[in-house]
């Protein structure tokens, strides 16, 4: 069985460093190893992708580790399509 985790917003990164954790955001850049997400409380954060990312669509749903900068390792995500939360 999968342990749970935890979504987060983007102010609680500092508390999950090196834990696994659910984010959803707009995406506001992708390119090459990372990209950018706005999270629901507005705050940006970076994604670390894992190389096989095929993100479409305005929002998005990653899976992954908090890395002790508060970037985001990928582990996996989800397409969240463009109207998400309308």
């Amino acid at each position: 069985m999968d342990k749970p985790t935890p979504r987060i917003n983007s102010a609680l990164r500092e508390n999950y460093v090196e834990r696994t954790i659910r984010i959803i955001g707009k995406i506001v850049t992708f390119s090459g190893e990372t990209a950018v997400i706005e999270a629901p409380d507005h705050g940006h954060v970076m994604i670390k992708l894992n190389g096989e990312s095929n993100w479409s669509g305005s929002f998005v749903e990653v899976i992954g580790r908090v890395e002790k900068d508060f970037s985001i390792m990928e582990f996996k995500s989800a397409n969240l399509g463009d109207e998400f939360g309308k």
